[in-house]
């Protein structure tokens, strides 16, 4: 199933309406309205009556905002701000750190960084 399909089925079922009227409400047969949801075909004809009915944007209906967001996700984290942190998750459990604790974990941080630093080099 694509995104497009999984966004429609998801937008159907928060509103509580079956397939049957959804296709009624967009002017297509049940078929019809059950290819876009199977992600067998792709609403192009329908896209802005789905749209009103739904109240979201094309973008958001084909899947054209998913690429927006996976980039955001990839901006680089502010290390320095992590590190002013006091608490910290790991595998699962949330632990108190000292502040002699963030130092030996940016002084570790440090070492990794300059070390990718050199390989880098070397790949040039």
């Amino acid at each position: 199933m694509n995104i497009t399909a999984e966004r429609l089925r998801s937008l159907r079922e928060k509103k509580g309406l079956s397939q049957s009227q959804v296709a009624d409400i967009i002017g297509v047969t049940r078929t019809a309205y059950i290819h876009y949801e199977t992600g067998r075909y792709k609403p192009v004809r329908k896209l802005k009556e789905l749209c009103k009915l739904f109240d979201v944007s094309s973008d958001y209906i084909l899947g054209a905002d998913v690429e927006k967001t996976s980039t955001d996700d990839k901006k680089p984290k502010d290390l320095a701000k992590f590190l002013d942190d006091t608490e910290i998750m790991f595998d699962g459990e949330i632990y108190k750190l000292s502040d002699a604790d963030r130092q030996k974990l940016r002084n570790a941080l440090e070492f990794v960084f300059w070390d990718a630093k050199k390989e880098n080099k070397r790949k040039k």
